[in-house]
């Protein structure tokens, strides 16, 4: 607004308050101040409330797959001690009383061999005769399964001054874990060579 000797430009005062004008119009039409604004927020917010309950839901999934996940690494460090202590009986071809508290009742101890029917399947594992060599055992994988078995992978290696016979001796030992009333007992060992 302009101000000509001491009064005020009409026009000037005219165009304000048209501008004004439009943006308060302008305002009140996006603000959704009409007489149909109650069932257009009322359906916003039942939007937003089944919104929120899918993200709820997600929550929950992620918090379920986080413990799942926690599970499996607690498994992970417990079984692994295990694992190692059965890798040395397997080594030595000596069971002692605390690595047959971890086999299941389908594992059998022979002279040379572990059986392990299991399944639809046996296998045979014939123990190292103390050539394993424990520098070189490196858990490869683990993963507790949906049917609530932990498996896990240990590559192992022969103790040999010959190279292609070391080479030739790795193998992938794969050790299935089920759970029962009696804690997480050895059920089948598998070789991936």
């Amino acid at each position: 607004m302009e101000i000509q000797n001491g009064k005020t430009d009409r026009y000037a005062v005219l165009r304000w308050f048209q501008i004004m004008l439009i943006i308060v119009s302008a305002v009140l039409v996006f603000s959704g101040c009409s007489g149909g604004t109650t069932a257009n927020l009322e359906l916003e917010n039942e939007e937003l409330k089944s919104r929120v309950k899918e993200l709820e839901q997600i929550v929950d999934e992620k918090d379920a797959q986080i413990k799942r996940h926690e599970k499996e690494y607690e498994l992970r460090n417990v079984l692994d001690i295990e694992v190692r202590k059965l890798l040395s009986a397997l080594n030595s071809g000596i069971f002692s009383e605390t690595e047959k508290k971890l086999f299941n009742d389908n594992i059998v101890v022979k002279k040379d061999r572990l059986e392990t029917p299991f399944e639809n399947h046996s296998n045979e594992v014939l123990f190292f005769q103390n050539k394993l060599d424990f520098e070189q055992v490196r858990q490869r994988f683990y993963h507790l399964n949906e049917q609530g078995r932990f498996i896990t992978g240990y590559e192992v290696l022969s103790l040999s001054d010959d190279m292609q016979e070391r080479i030739d001796s790795r193998a992938v030992l794969v050790f299935t874990f089920i759970e029962n009333s009696s804690g997480w007992k050895l059920a089948d060992i598998g070789i991936d060579r």
